[in-house]
């Protein structure tokens, strides 16, 4: 269970659907009992099941009130503001009935708008990490025609599942729509191979072989690289060569 460190007026924690305690922060680990991790060990039972029926229902402006287990006494009452997050987490805070003047609430009234705030604005950074992510990985794979029968693919970067699966679409599109006898892959400058991103790389060249009927050129492997594509029968799919310099030479000779 994670501790969060920020500052809070009052008790608080994050459940996973599941009912798991995910994070708390000290005033919580202070006032409850959380070794099991789990949400209905701090709840009456008949106030779980009042939590369950109107967590989905429940305005978050308004509290639910329940009677709590904590370390001095097993029957506190209290009022639950809660809200739900994106990754469908609920969020807890916990306020003691005999202390929940209006200053509380107008505290619990910004928290909640703070945390609104913060998960929208984690969310749109995660979109637009996600958006830069296919972006780069659309552009670490371009299909460059090199003539009516030969198309080039050079990759950049790392060899990763994610970059393949991205890649994948626009080149297979390009080979069905074109003539293309001879289909070059470039490795000069890949970094770095997954796993699975060898597994995919491995089913897009079977997939080329089978679309055009010919071996794919695979060329700029260093003896690193090649070492580990030559132990995954890579040659029944592809002929290694050491360079475009080297295919073209020979192909306009």
């Amino acid at each position: 269970m994670q501790l969060i460190d920020i500052p809070l007026p009052l008790p608080y924690v994050v459940i996973d659907s599941n009912g798991r305690i995910i994070s708390s922060n000290s005033r919580a680990l202070n006032l409850f009992d959380l070794r099991t991790k789990q949400i209905d060990d701090i709840i009456d039972s008949e106030s779980m099941n009042k939590l369950t029926t109107n967590t989905w229902q429940q305005d978050e402006q308004n509290p639910i009130e329940v009677v709590l287990k904590t370390r001095n006494n097993p029957l506190a009452l209290f009022d639950l503001f809660i809200s739900w997050d994106h990754e469908n987490q609920l969020h807890i805070l916990f306020a003691a009935k005999d202390k929940t003047t209006q200053i509380y609430t107008d505290q619990i009234m910004h928290l909640q708008s703070r945390l609104a705030n913060t998960d929208f604005e984690l969310y749109e950074q995660k979109e637009k990490l996600e958006d830069t992510i296919y972006r780069m990985n659309s552009l670490s794979g371009p299909f460059i025609p090199l003539t009516a029968t030969m198309g080039y693919i050079p990759l950049f970067g790392d060899l990763t599942e994610e970059k393949i699966h991205v890649i994948s679409g626009n080149v297979l599109h390009s080979i069905f729509i074109g003539e293309y006898d001879d289909i070059l892959v470039d490795l000069t400058s890949i970094a770095n191979i997954e796993e699975t991103g060898l597994h995919k790389f491995m089913d897009l060249l079977k997939t080329i072989h089978l679309m055009n009927g010919n071996k794919v050129q695979l060329i700029g492997a260093n003896p690193r690289i090649a070492k580990i594509l030559y132990k995954e029968n890579f040659s029944l799919y592809v002929n290694f060569k050491p360079s475009l310099q080297y295919i073209l030479k020979n192909y306009y000779q």
